[in-house]
């Protein structure tokens, strides 16, 4: 076990100075892109979220409320999200998650900051990203939020918080989870390890699926002083969309 975590923190380690230092083919089309994980013309191509419900994300014909937020709003006042998760954003997603493909982290920093200042709204005090259970961190190596919230505190001049709040129970993998499933498996999954002394909070995922995750951990800051929390994620995923 010490084996295989040394092996991840160091392949981690590695595919980071790789990233800053050597200019790398673009993931998908394999053309020259610099220091960027994709091109120019693939950047382009991708499944771009512009109008989207202003509580959830969901894609809308024009911005506003969708009827399920206007009916049921979920427990964050406000959220954003930069694609639709379909091809080819979701390879670049799971490459970038599962297979340490850490040069996308400056690019989707760069790209989801941009967004976040055409909102023109006031930033949050603090960017917190949805910890991981320590164990999965362990096999990992590093957890992609908190490597998106890295990359987005530089950017926004916005510190990070990557200890307050914990995943205090080893959940199943969302993945293949029904909606009510995932809502179960998610309960009381987060806790607060000490006092927040934040008013304004923005989560950061990677992707935003049911919004079951970032409900219970919003729920969670919530219940620990935070009053306005924003998600922030690099996908959206829409059921039969």
């Amino acid at each position: 076990m010490m084996v295989r975590n040394f092996s991840a923190v160091l392949t981690h380690r590695l595919a980071e100075l790789y990233s800053k230092l050597l200019p790398i083919p673009c993931f998908l089309c394999g053309e020259f892109s610099q220091h960027d994980a994709l091109c120019k013309a693939c950047i382009n191509d991708l499944p771009w979220l512009d109008q989207y419900c202003q509580r959830c994300s969901l894609p809308l014909n024009e911005n506003g409320i969708c009827g399920q937020c206007l009916q049921q709003p979920p427990p964050q006042q406000s959220s954003l999200a930069l694609f639709r998760y379909e091809t080819p954003i979701n390879h670049c997603i799971a490459a970038f998650k599962f297979h340490q493909h850490l040069v996308f982290t400056q690019l989707f920093a760069r790209l989801l900051a941009d967004k976040v200042r055409q909102q023109q709204q006031p930033l949050p005090e603090i960017i917190i990203p949805i910890p991981l259970y320590a164990s999965r961190i362990r096999e990992r190596g590093y957890n992609q939020s908190a490597q998106l919230a890295d990359g987005l505190a530089q950017k926004l001049r916005v510190k990070v918080d990557k200890t307050s709040l914990i995943r205090q129970r080893n959940t199943t993998p969302q993945a293949g989870l029904s909606g009510k499933q995932r809502k179960r498996n998610l309960k009381q999954a987060f806790a607060v390890a000490k006092t927040l002394p934040y008013k304004h909070v923005a989560l950061v995922d990677d992707v935003y699926t049911t919004g079951h995750t970032v409900a219970e951990a919003c729920r969670c800051l919530q219940q620990n002083g935070v009053e306005t929390v924003e998600v922030w994620t690099i996908a959206r995923a829409i059921r039969h969309y």
